[in-house]
Parts: C-alpha cells; structure tokens; sequence
C-alpha cells in the first residue's frame, strides 16, 4: 500500500523576488505569490486536475499555508500544519542576500560543501534532510494509502528530490524549483520512495495562456 504526495512549493514572498535567505523566518506572500495560489486554486479545482485529495498538509510558515489556504479553498479540509516541513534552518544568515551567504546559500552545492556544517543557529544540510524525510515518512504511514497534499519550501522540494534521485546533498542541482510547481512522488509501506512527475506547472502555463 503506497502512499501518494503532491509536494508543491509555496508561492511566491517579497524576499523570494529579491533573493534573501528566508530559512524560519515567517514571511508573507507577496501579490505575485498570491496570483500564482489563485492559479493553481484554478486548476486544482477543474477537471484537468483528478487525483482525489485526502488531506492538505502544509509547512507551519505563513508562505506555505497561506498558499495551501488559497489553493484548497474549494475542498472542506482542514489543513494540518507540520513543523517539519519548514525551510532549512539558516540562522544568523536569514536576512542576508543569497550571494552574501555564498556556499552556505540554498543554490550554491558542490562537492566541497561540508554537509555537516550547521551555521550558528541553524541546520546543516543533514540535519534538514534528516527532518525532513523523517517527517515524510510519518506521513505515509500516518496517511497510509491516502493522497495528500503537502506544501512546504523549495529546499524541502531539494531534500525530497535527493532522495528520489540518489543524489549527494552536496551535488549541484541542475534545475530550478519555482514557486507553486507541483511533484508527485510515493512511499510505500516498506518505505521505498518513487517518483512520478516533478516541476509540473500546469496552472501557470494556463494562467498565461489565457492573459495573452
């Protein structure tokens, strides 16, 4: 009996827009981040969408619940908030400029990263896959055989995809992962993860689609 996740990234904040490492802290989403909810509230709710929904979990930060709230609007689901789904942890760097963090940034891996470097009240890339996977784990044998809906933040997006991959924590990734793009992956009951589909933006392209 497997478990199905659509594992989609919130949508998008004012520090996203300007690249500011955001980790913990609760911010909000800007207009952009709330058009981008509206448009995959549109699509969750028509036909092109049809996997059935179970639960809606979400990340206990605002960006990740307040996308889940304006997406799920049209189901009678209570949305779960999770603390384990939060972005890494960066510490004393949250607030700083991506390029100012510099390796310790969330787009900067390679193989001389130390993936047991934790930043002064903040997590280390094991630590955070540790959290992460453990809390996807729970979930699949919490929800066992259910679909959900989970939304959380584009370095838990990272950690998962790793994980699927088989790829090091400190390996460059090669891909983006956008705001409010949707990846469908499976636990079973042995916990053996599978993938699916990844980075899927269907909404978006409608949204477009339909503006021009």
């Amino acid at each position: 009996m497997s478990t199905s996740i659509c594992l989609i990234r919130h949508g998008e904040t004012a520090w996203n827009a300007v690249r500011r490492l955001q980790g913990w802290q609760d911010i909000a989403l800007n207009e952009t981040g709330r058009e981008q909810a509206r448009a995959l509230h549109s699509y969750l709710s028509s036909p092109a969408f049809q996997q059935s929904v179970d639960a809606v979990i979400s990340s206990d930060l605002q960006r990740a619940w307040e996308t889940a709230e304006i997406a799920c609007q049209h189901w009678d689901i209570t949305i779960e908030r999770l603390p384990g789904l939060r972005e890494r942890g960066f510490g004393k760097l949250e607030g700083q400029a991506w390029d100012a963090a510099g390796r310790h940034g969330p787009d900067q891996p390679d193989d001389t990263v130390d993936i047991d470097y934790a930043v002064e009240g903040g997590e280390s890339l094991r630590q955070f896959q540790t959290r992460v996977l453990d809390c996807f784990e729970t979930l699949s044998q919490t929800h066992a055989g259910k679909n959900l809906l989970v939304f959380a933040h584009g370095g838990v997006i990272d950690m998962v995809w790793r994980k699927l991959n088989q790829q090091a924590l400190n390996a460059k990734r090669t891909h983006a992962i956008l705001n409010t793009s949707l990846n469908f992956f499976n636990i079973d009951e042995d916990l053996n993860w599978t993938c699916t589909q990844w980075g899927q933006l269907p909404h978006l392209n409608t949204a477009l689609d339909e503006q021009a």
